[in-house]
């Protein structure tokens, strides 16, 4: 305490008694864009940290003197205009300026909403958003640094697997079961920002098959209007009320003894794809090589089942039984195992 007061006596000394004291908010940090591909969806979204501290001497802020703007490209203010966040968060005139403590739907003190993407003609920016905090006191007014945070990479990259896996099977009621993982916010191998309206994931189970989501079962809770029928392949920006990136339910407790993800990243026609990383939540079953359908019988049924795989008809089937060309598999199921299963069923051996 005694040397915080020496260090208020040097200041009075070297600016004059009559000199009026001024804090200066430190710089945001944690400062981050989330781009959710649609302007009518109000979810793409930069998230900040405020330091409610003087940047000089580490004093608390009085957070009812404490204001931010947000900021693209050229330094140009963002205004939040009544017409967009009228309704959603009763202002009645358009604010440049928000207060800490505001407390909105749209603007809060660790992330603001907007009804902006990157991902249409034009785009909301084309280089950066930032924030700049401000202290308003006794009349004077001091400013942070505007932070930016930068558009992430265009060029083609190989999104980062998924991390942090969890299974919870549910109690029996519908939609119970929730599988969930951290793909938020969505970055290459090596660590740098893709951008989000290009990223994509699909959900597999047991041996490498894709999960579809069929419209019947989720249709009805598209409250966004995101799906556009059966999908097996999920947009990153589509949020649903049981979909979600990072969370998906399920209506009924599936019958898996594995359940995975896989993140895509398309640039230019250009895809890229993590690796499938799986969650082991059963035991894994037998099964018997080449009974395609899984009743306990290799016949013509599993041939033709195998034919409807090998053209992409979406078709439930045992993948590790498919996969049957060789004793212990090749790790895929195409044409040769057709014609290996061919010759199963004709003369009843494998050989």
């Amino acid at each position: 305490m005694k040397k915080l007061l020496l260090t208020f006596a040097a200041f009075a000394v070297a600016f004059g008694a009559s000199a009026q004291f001024s804090l200066t908010p430190k710089d945001p940090t944690d400062v981050v864009w989330q781009d959710f591909g649609s302007s009518v969806l109000g979810q793409s979204n930069l998230k900040f940290k405020i330091n409610l501290k003087d940047a000089t001497f580490g004093l608390d802020l009085n957070p009812a003197n404490v204001s931010y703007s947000i900021f693209t490209d050229d330094d140009q203010i963002f205004t939040f205009t009544v017409d967009e966040y009228g309704s959603m968060d009763g202002i009645t005139e358009d604010m440049t300026e928000i207060p800490y403590g505001f407390g909105k739907h749209s603007m809060n003190d660790s992330i603001v909403f907007f009804y902006r993407t990157n991902n249409e003609n034009p785009p909301f920016f084309t280089e950066r958003i930032g924030i700049q905090v401000y202290y308003n006191f006794n009349g004077t007014k001091t400013a942070s640094n505007i932070v930016y945070t930068y558009l992430e990479s265009v060029t083609p990259a190989t999104p980062a697997n998924a991390t942090d896996l969890v299974w919870t099977p549910g109690d029996g009621t519908d939609w119970s079961s929730k599988f969930e993982f951290d793909i938020i916010p969505p970055v290459d191998v090596d660590g740098n920002a893709l951008l989000q309206s290009n990223v994509s994931y699909s959900i597999f189970y047991d041996y490498d098959q894709p999960y579809t989501f069929l419209y019947e079962e989720y249709g009805p809770y598209d409250y966004l209007h995101g799906m556009t029928g059966d999908m097996t392949e999920i947009p990153f920006s589509l949020i649903h009320g049981y979909i979600t990136p990072g969370a998906i339910h399920f209506l009924h407790k599936p019958d898996f003894w594995r359940i995975g993800v896989q993140v895509y990243y398309t640039i230019d026609g250009v895809r890229s794809a993590s690796d499938i990383v799986y969650l082991v939540i059963g035991e894994e079953p037998e099964y018997m090589r080449g009974d395609v359908d899984d009743d306990n019988d290799v016949d013509i049924d599993d041939v033709t089942r195998l034919i409807d795989v090998v053209l992409g008809k979406q078709v439930t089937y045992n993948a590790a039984a498919a996969d049957c060309n060789t004793e212990t598999g090749d790790g895929k199921v195409d044409i040769d195992d057709v014609t290996a299963l061919i010759n199963r069923v004709l003369t009843g051996s494998w050989n």
